[in-house]
This record gives C-alpha cells, sequence and structure tokens, in this order.
C-alpha cells in the first residue's frame, strides 16, 4: 500500500467500513489511479464530516465567465470514469463551464443501488463542500450534472443546495419505489431547471416511466425530458446547450422579477406622496 491509499483508509477511520458510511479502500484505490494518470484539470481535496475526499478541478477557457457545473459519477464509479465523466469534466470547459467532478461515497463492488441509500446524508455533505469551494471562488452560476445513482443523489439533495444552485441535469437517473429513494416525489418538489436525460435502450417500462416523470413535474415550467441515444458525446453536448438555456432563462426571470419589485416600490412611493 502506497503513502497515499495509506493515509486515505487512516483518516477513513475503522468506522468507515460499517453499514451507512463509504468504503475508503475503494476511494484510496481510484485516487491512486487518477493521481497517475491525470493530465487534464487538477486535484482538489475538499472535506466533508472530516473526511478528506477527492475531486478533480477544471478551469473554463473562458476566465471572466463564473460559471461551474458539479459533475457526480454512477454507482461504484469514480470523478474521471471515461467516457461520459470525464467527457462532462473536460468538455463542458470548453463551453463556459469550470467544472467540479467529485468522488462521491461507494460500497462493496457487488453492492445494489439499494445499499447507496445509506449513503445520501454523506453524499448531501460533499455537495455541500463542493459548493462552497466554487463559492470561495466568486462563482455566480453553478449547476450540477448527475449521472446514474449521482443524479439520484443530487435530486434527494437539491431542497439542502437550493439556494445555492442554479439548475440540475440529470442522465438516466434510477427510478425505484424503495421508500428511500423518492425519485417521482423528488422530481415533483424541484422548482429550479431540471432536465431529465432518459438513455433509451429495450426497457418494456421505460415509457411508462418517462410518463410518470414528466406528470411529476408538471408544476415546473423549467422541466425538460429528452430521450436520447447511449451516445457520450451526444449527452455531453445535450446537457451543455441546455445548460447556456436554462441559465439564460434563470437570469430573465431573475431580471423580470427586479423590475417588478422596483416597478411595485416605485408605485408604492408614488401613492404616498399623492
Amino acid at each position: 500500500m502506497n503513502r497515499l491509499k495509506y493515509w486515505l483508509v487512516l483518516i477513513g477511520g475503522f468506522g468507515s467500513f460499517v453499514c451507512g458510511a463509504t468504503d475508503v479502500v475503494r476511494e484510496a484505490d481510484y485516487a491512486e489511479r487518477i493521481a497517475a494518470t491525470l493530465n487534464i484539470g487538477e486535484i482538489v481535496w475538499l472535506q466533508a464530516n472530516d473526511r478528506k475526499f477527492l475531486s478533480i478541478y477544471t478551469e473554463t477557457e473562458y476566465p471572466d465567465i463564473k460559471e461551474a457545473a458539479i459533475i457526480l459519477h454512477d454507482k461504484g464509479a469514480h470523478p474521471d470514469r471515461k467516457p461520459l465523466i470525464h467527457g462532462l469534466r473536460t468538455e463542458l470547459p470548453k463551453h463556459r463551464w469550470s467544472t467540479l467532478a467529485l468522488q462521491m461515497p461507494l460500497r462493496e463492488p457487488w453492492a445494489e443501488a439499494e445499499d447507496y441509500f445509506a449513503l445520501f446524508a454523506e453524499a448531501t455533505d460533499r455537495l455541500r463542500a463542493a459548493v462552497n469551494f466554487l463559492e470561495k471562488k466568486e462563482y455566480e452560476n453553478i449547476v450540477i450534472v448527475g449521472h446514474g445513482m449521482g443524479a439520484l443523489m443530487a435530486l434527494q439533495a437539491q431542497n439542502a443546495l437550493q439556494d445555492d444552485i442554479k439548475a440540475l441535469a440529470i442522465i438516466d437517473v434510477p427510478v425505484t419505489r424503495n421508500i428511500s429513494a423518492r425519485t417521482m416525489e423528488w422530481i415533483r418538489e424541484a422548482e429550479l431547471p431540471l432536465l431529465d436525460l432518459l438513455v433509451s435502450r429495450e426497457m418494456p417500462n421505460m415509457d411508462v416511466s418517462a410518463a410518470k416523470r414528466r406528470l411529476a413535474a408538471k408544476d415546473n415550467t423549467h422541466y425538460r425530458q429528452v430521450s436520447i441515444s447511449a451516445d457520450e458525446s451526444m449527452m455531453v453536448k445535450r446537457v451543455y446547450s441546455w445548460l447556456r438555456r436554462a441559465i439564460e432563462t434563470f437570469a430573465s426571470a431573475e431580471n423580470d422579477e427586479e423590475t417588478a419589485e422596483k416597478e411595485s416600490a416605485k408605485n408604492e412611493a408614488d401613492a404616498q406622496t399623492d
């Protein structure tokens, strides 16, 4: 065990091997591989609940643009997983978005999706640490892009982070009936711009799931559902093009609200002087 892996396992503590905590050995393995092969972006160590975790920060090619996307991988993966996560974190900076790809909590290699539900609280803490990091760098527009379990973790964390994030893009989010993962309820609760990318595949219940998701989001005028082929480059393109429109719409709505407030205040002041 090299020094990096030993250090990560040590700071994780023996308590991390119990149910409900991340697998620090797997995280250390991924960190070791990423540190040895990373050639785009830089490793940044963040901290949540006294535990350090790896992230990869990649600045946009437009230094005056203060927009950043937090990238979340699927279950059992890491923040440079190819092709999709790597593509998102390296391509979005070419389109005005800095990226911060996070190592999300892990379970054992054989773990099922349901085994990850106990890690949701830890996932939210990591997202909050990521937001804090980006806010200290004075990013004004922060969004989250999640794939699979990472998308589900982002959905469940949205209420805790809604004052700090401007939009959410979810790719191939798992829909489960398990009470611990209330996908439809979280979609229904979302008030921020939400892109729901469904990856097309031969699944008998996919049309039913898609319809239920649209129904759950019926009150969110900024919800967009798109069915897309399993082509990672097209997914990346769809994400950054939608993010641009979503932020422009959000900015326009904020300007309209500010104008309305100023107009209301002016009318009230005029009424008092009459």
